[in-house]
């Protein structure tokens, strides 16, 4: 059956295809009906590669393997890539009417991944200027849930989650500055890493490679169903391009033994600014009963400075005191008289956030004290483990009403720690639900290892009965 196909895990796929079991045209070809079929529903992809091209792409990749070629991790691997990242030939639209940039060369996450083998199918959509914790433009509509049609994958990386949870891709490449890899992951049930920050070069992500407040706090991450494929992929991005200076030539550790025995975690349920529904508390706590067995300590015990911290992060980096005006300027420029309703509503709250730059030097100084108390609260611990969100997926048209919601998220784009998204539950919905995985910098795979044991114990990403 070709859901056996298309479902597969992306490292189960390649060593089909080195093992000759599967031709790279036989798997592009599953891919792009998949594709066909789900994606009027989800409306997911919005940039196709012509199934021509994608079908001439996996011959060549055949051939390679026919002459008994050097082949590469991902080889034939059909992916998407979020529409804010350069793809060479590719246009990045940021989910607006008047932005068209046509790429002339690739990303650098974007280049590693094709010369490991993989094949870029589509691109993927976000809501406009990558604003929202949902995604909808009046570019390209709104995105929705493979498990819900009346509700959003999240944002911005939506459209992303959308097509990996419902298998028309093997993987994905996403963006990350304020969750916008893990929320989708939470409400789409696939697995989403934020990795450690100057791990992965930033160049090519328009238009956080100009840096910026927003700069610091952005990283590219990898998406998949399963978290072998966040390990398989995740090697293949690292490391430095000579192009972003913030690039730490550090080397991750690779290996973590599976025995998790020594480990200190510690959990949280409430942050103090939204407590989470009764689905989301029920599941958080059947998780920590879960791994509870499976390592040295598991206390409960909050990180300090949370609220505090939750309102700065927002009013100083996304929202930055200015009422709007850079946006505003933007538009402008952009000639947009008329912008999305997600830009719209994030203008109606700018316009109550304003502050001079001898507050913001003080903003930033405090933000700075607060990330002391936070390094030495995790020095006594190995990992962090809490909620990604207050709620499972929302119905569409929500991310600014309950934004307060996703108040589990940025402080660790501040800190700059690895965390990964990884589904541990369902809703009495039917919903997914996820947790944070957080583990110290450079510790990405200590993360992936303990998700890894989450997903042995509690199932992991499964099939929408929608998208069977």
């Amino acid at each position: 059956m070709s859901s056996e196909i298309y479902f597969s895990s992306a490292k189960q796929l390649v060593q089909r295809i080195k093992k000759k079991e599967i031709s790279c045209t036989e798997l592009m070809q599953i891919y792009l009906d998949r594709i066909a079929s789900v994606n009027p529903k989800l409306n997911a992809i919005v940039q196709h590669l012509a199934p021509e091209k994608a079908l001439q792409k996996a011959k060549i990749a055949d051939k390679k393997i026919s002459k008994n070629q050097a082949i590469g991790a991902l080889h034939g691997l059909p992916i998407t890539i979020k529409d804010c990242c350069k793809v060479k030939d590719y246009i990045i639209t940021k989910g607006s009417t008047a932005y068209h940039f046509l790429a002339s060369e690739d990303a650098t996450v974007v280049a590693r991944l094709k010369t490991a083998g993989a094949i870029i199918v589509g691109i993927s959509n976000v809501p406009e200027f990558n604003i929202a914790y949902e995604t909808n433009n009046d570019r390209y509509g709104k995105t929705c849930n493979p498990y819900d049609l009346n509700r959003t994958p999240g944002g911005s990386s939506g459209g992303e989650a959308a097509i990996i949870a419902a298998g028309g891709t093997a993987f994905g490449l996403g963006t990350d500055g304020g969750g916008s890899i893990r929320l989708p992951a939470h409400n789409t049930g696939i697995v989403g890493l934020k990795p450690t920050r100057g791990l992965i070069p930033s160049t090519g992500n328009i238009p956080n490679d100009g840096r910026g407040l927003m700069g610091p706090l952005t990283t590219f991450g990898p998406m998949a169903r399963f978290v072998d494929d966040i390990r398989l992929i995740l090697p293949i991005l690292v490391g430095p391009d000579h192009r972003d200076p913030d690039i730490i030539p550090i080397q991750i550790k690779k290996n973590f033994s599976s025995n998790l025995k020594s480990l200190r975690v510690t959990f949280y349920v409430d942050n103090g600014v939204v407590t989470p529904n009764k689905d989301t508390l029920r599941t958080m706590l059947q998780t920590i009963d879960a791994l509870k067995p499976e390592v040295a300590q598991l206390k409960a015990e909050c990180p300090p400075h949370l609220t505090e911290l939750y309102m700065l992060i927002t009013e100083t980096f996304f929202l930055a005191g200015d009422k709007g005006l850079g946006l505003k300027n933007l538009l402008n420029r952009l000639e947009i008289k008329k912008p999305s309703n997600l830009v719209h509503e994030f203008l109606a709250i700018a316009r109550n956030c304003e502050f001079s730059v001898t507050e913001l030097n003080q903003r930033l100084r405090r933000i700075d004290q607060l990330r002391f108390a936070l390094e030495n609260f995790f020095s006594q611990y190995d990992a962090i483990l809490c909620p990604v969100a207050a709620t499972p997926a929302k119905k569409h048209g929500r991310a600014f009403i309950e934004g307060h919601d996703f108040s589990y998220l940025n402080i660790y784009n501040l800190m700059g720690w690895p965390v990964l998204s990884i589904r541990c539950g369902t809703s009495s919905e039917g919903l997914p639900i996820g947790l944070q995985v957080i583990t110290k910098p450079w510790h990405d795979v200590l993360a992936l290892t303990i998700g890894k044991k989450i997903e042995s114990l509690l199932g992991g990403w499964q099939a929408s009965p929608l998208f069977p």
